[in-house]
């Protein structure tokens, strides 16, 4: 569907630099809120990591803390927390624990 233009070709040139103006300041909202889940994702892994080794190098098994976490998760924010997901998020956290590069925009993660 092409949208008509309502504005007089006189002001085409302004209205393409607001236009462009509008795009970028979304796409950088866009990026801004994906930098910052990927910082919660790996930092909501650093924590199932650590509950589940509890200081030893390696995690006990038979728990269920996946399941706890995901049915309060999902009470309280709906959507996207489920056991997989927080599998995926202490995977995350497991492959870049050591500060490498996520995304050559995003940095370096470091916590700890």
């Amino acid at each position: 569907m092409t949208k008509k233009i309502l504005v007089k070709s006189d002001y085409s040139a302004i209205l393409k630099e607001i236009k462009s103006i509008i795009s970028k300041a979304r796409y950088n909202a866009f990026t801004a809120i994906n930098i910052e889940m990927l910082k919660a994702y790996f930092e909501i892994g650093r924590k199932i990591v650590e509950e589940e080794q509890k200081g030893e190098k390696r995690a006990g098994y038979g728990q269920n803390l996946l399941e706890i976490i995901s049915k309060e998760l999902t009470l309280e924010f709906g959507k996207g927390f489920d056991p997989s997901n927080l599998r995926r998020m202490r995977r995350f956290f497991l492959i870049y624990q050591k500060g490498e590069t996520v995304s050559p925009k995003m940095g370096v993660l470091k916590y700890g």
